[in-house]
């Protein structure tokens, strides 16, 4: 009975101590890229829903919700990202504009090791607030690239825009997806067996007409093919545009017309 008991009590408490060394991190990242600041429970001002155990640690699917929409709260002008046990830490940082309708944002991430996640909210009084969740993957960082790179280079910057519904809420969103294989510099190519040089797009800025939606920086944290998904104010004027740059200064921009009445057939639902 003890050796049964200590068979099933010895995992549990080496993955307490792993959290416990994960926390020495983050002391560390929170001392690099935030200094004394004090940073408050964010469990009022924004929420990050991740999955426990990833089936796929190339592509974790996260969403990171603003708790705040449409409350009288100083509202969230800034968010980041962090993903303590990746090779960059501060995975990316989102500035928000007059044109955003919240600080909702989702998107897919790499996760190359058992870690904690964490979200940053910075709102407009200047307070820091934090959430975090522990995510189980592993390998996501080196995972192969497994596809065509030169068709992937020759689709380099496509983008896509479309109207999803998520979730029970049915809140609209609008997604943009951009063609880019997101190279981490970490991965083999199955085909010559050499290792890939880093090439991912490390910054984004979406604007609906003069507006700024949001402003933000990026590593190869993201998937490949970064999608992002966030909410866009109806009543603000003009074109919705994106502007994609990667860490080789190759840039990519896109217009898309404000359309009259959002027809059924532009609208799409995403779990």
């Amino acid at each position: 009975m003890f050796v049964a008991l200590a068979t099933v009590a010895m995992p549990a408490m080496a993955d307490v101590q792993r959290r416990d060394q994960e926390e020495t991190v983050w002391k560390s990242i929170r001392k690099a890229h935030f200094g004394d600041r004090a940073i408050a429970d964010g469990t009022d001002v924004v929420s990050l829903d991740a999955p426990y155990r990833a089936e796929d640690p190339s592509v974790v699917p996260i969403t990171i919700t603003d708790e705040r929409a449409g409350n009288s709260g100083p509202a969230i002008s800034r968010l980041w990202l962090v993903i303590d046990n990746n090779p960059v830490p501060m995975s990316a940082r989102f500035d928000l504009g007059p044109a955003a309708a919240s600080a909702t944002i989702a998107t897919r991430v790499r996760v190359n090791s058992y870690t904690y996640m964490r979200v940053i909210a910075e709102t407009r009084d200047d307070k820091l607030y934090m959430v975090k969740r522990y995510v189980k993957a592993s390998g996501g960082c080196s995972a192969p690239i497994g596809r065509d790179l030169d068709k992937a280079r020759e689709n380099l910057g496509q983008m896509r825009l479309r109207t999803v519904r998520a979730g029970e809420s049915n809140d609209k969103r609008t997604q943009l997806m951009i063609r880019h294989p997101n190279i981490t510099g970490l991965q083999m190519d199955q085909l010559t067996r050499l290792v890939e040089p880093a090439h991912f797009v490390d910054a984004i800025t979406v604007r609906k007409g003069d507006a700024l939606v949001f402003d933000s920086t990026m590593t190869f944290s993201l998937s490949a093919n970064p999608s992002l998904q966030f909410s866009v104010k109806d009543d603000t004027p003009g074109d919705l545009s994106a502007h994609v740059q990667d860490n080789e200064e190759n840039e990519f921009e896109q217009t898309w017309p404000a359309p009259e009445a959002e027809s059924p057939q532009q609208q799409e639902t995403t779990s």
